[in-house]
């Protein structure tokens, strides 16, 4: 991609609606965190500039970062799990889960409590691409050995615990076991900060006696706070 295409791309995004801010872009072409940026943006819903944003993802991948600094190394991995999640929407299945094992070996070469990256969340992202890829029983594992190593750490706000067990719940529902499904949920939802204005909705959405676990879940989804929201202590 040439600085020119790339400033055409600049102007694209700035003048649709998420309307970021110029500064976001300084350093054009020769800047990783610019290309990084511009590619979140080309790959949004409404834009739909997928091939354009994996060109510039993937001219992310080898770019050298401070690994010092907590920003540019979530700022990496971030773009690495986006990267993966488009590979994954186009059916590139081996590119993506290389790419989210990138994003969790960095995300994890450090100590950073990150501002917006859940480490649970990308092996999340690891089990649901291992799932798709007829790889459950692995990625079964894998959750359990994520969960026995976490379990007992004393603190109230685990992201590797709530991900893990929500994955286990979501096998449980397409297996279409609703109890053990539910109890999986419960185990998750410990793990996270529960706001008080949120118990109501999710107490009704457990209540629900029939056996379509599915539908449950995605009305306990529906009553649980954005994770993105939310105090997490790893």
């Amino acid at each position: 991609m040439t600085q020119e295409e790339f400033h055409k791309l600049v102007h694209l995004v700035m003048d649709s609606p998420a309307h970021p801010p110029e500064k976001l872009f300084i350093g054009g072409m020769d800047s990783w965190h610019a290309r990084a940026r511009l590619a979140h943006f080309l790959a949004m819903k409404g834009i739909d500039k997928t091939d354009e944003a994996l060109e510039l993802f993937h001219s992310v991948v080898d770019a050298e970062i401070d690994d010092e600094k907590a920003e540019d190394v979530e700022e990496k991995v971030f773009a690495l799990q986006r990267l993966s999640s488009l590979e994954k929407e186009l059916n590139k299945n081996d590119d993506a889960l290389r790419h989210i094992d990138m994003a969790i070996e960095l995300a994890e070469s450090t100590d950073f409590l990150y501002k917006y990256i859940l480490r649970g969340e990308l092996w999340a992202d690891r089990w649901n691409l291992m799932h798709k890829m007829n790889m459950t029983q692995e990625a079964e594992a894998e959750v359990d050995e994520r969960i026995e190593a976490y379990k007992d750490i004393p603190i109230h706000h685990n992201s590797y615990l709530y991900y893990g067990y929500r994955f286990k719940a979501q096998l449980s529902a397409e297996r279409g076991v609703t109890l053990v499904a539910k109890d999986y949920m419960h185990m998750a939802l410990h793990a996270m900060e529960i706001p008080k204005e949120y118990e109501a909705g999710l107490e009704k959405a457990f209540a629900a006696t029939h056996d379509n676990a599915s539908w449950i879940l995605t009305e306990v989804d529906k009553a649980t706070p954005n994770p993105d929201n939310l105090h997490w202590d790893i």
